[in-house]
């Protein structure tokens, strides 16, 4: 039988891994059914079953699959890659809390500092004002997705706990205060890992990264956090549903 998997210099279980990994991330296996037996993946790529049992390790020690004794292999229900809309408060909030449920944080930093100027300016700040500075790794199965650098205005700092921000999302803990969120503007791009991401993120210096800027504000227009993260492609997806509606003269 010829090999289905690509003549690289890469080990026949990885190329197998990453090509099972990329099915599971497109939603291909469905999270309430059994994956297909070892025997019949093993034949699908032509490999080995150990070969194949090898990939499902490296699977399952990244939190993608889920192995049930007498049942079967399961694909891990998608937690980063919820679809948002960028018009619903709500709607971000269920998938932050929903990412809060499935991944683990790590505080790396928290101070308070006079911003730099675009962060100030961002959050409507006087000259010499103060924010805290928080800075965070998210991580699903133990591989770092997210590196998060978030300012909040001092006097709203100082209503919760470093312990807070270890263990909920930061906007989770500001409802929780009773700051109705009401508007949130983001802008989206890519930029290249530096030395700090590259090393919390566990990539190459200079790999490609999805780049969020956030700022958050409340009911009453104040900005509430101003958010800088950073993501790995090949862990998170930033999805949007986007609906038509009709405008007269619209093309």
């Amino acid at each position: 039988m010829e090999p289905r998997v690509a003549d690289t210099l890469l080990p026949l279980y990885h190329q197998v891994y990453l090509l099972l990994r990329q099915r599971i991330e497109a939603g291909q296996f469905a999270s309430d059914a059994p994956m297909p037996g070892e025997n019949a993946l093993a034949a699908e790529y032509g490999v080995s079953r150990l070969t194949l049992r090898r990939s499902l390790d490296q699977l399952e020690a990244e939190g993608l699959v889920l192995r049930r004794r007498g049942s079967g292999t399961y694909a891990a229900e998608p937690a980063l890659a919820r679809p948002q809309r960028g018009d619903d408060i709500d709607a971000l909030m269920a998938h932050l809390s929903a990412m809060g449920e499935h991944t683990e944080v790590r505080l790396l930093a928290v101070e308070l500092q006079t911003p730099p100027a675009d962060v100030a300016l961002g959050l409507g700040l006087a000259p010499g004002a103060r924010a805290q500075k928080s800075v965070r790794v998210r991580s699903h199965g133990g591989t770092p997705f997210s590196h998060l650098v978030a300012y909040v205005p001092e006097d709203i700092a100082a209503r919760y706990s470093r312990q807070d921000l270890a263990t909920r999302p930061l906007l989770q803990i500001l409802r929780s205060l009773g700051i109705r969120l009401a508007a949130v503007e983001q802008a989206i791009s890519a930029v290249l890992a530096d030395l700090d991401t590259a090393a919390a993120l566990e990539a190459s210096i200079g790999s490609p990264l999805l780049s969020i800027r956030r700022v958050v504000r409340d009911d009453k227009g104040r900005a509430v956090e101003y958010l800088q993260a950073v993501y790995r492609p090949d862990r998170y997806e930033y999805r949007m549903n986007l609906s038509a509606n009709e405008v007269e003269g619209a093309l």
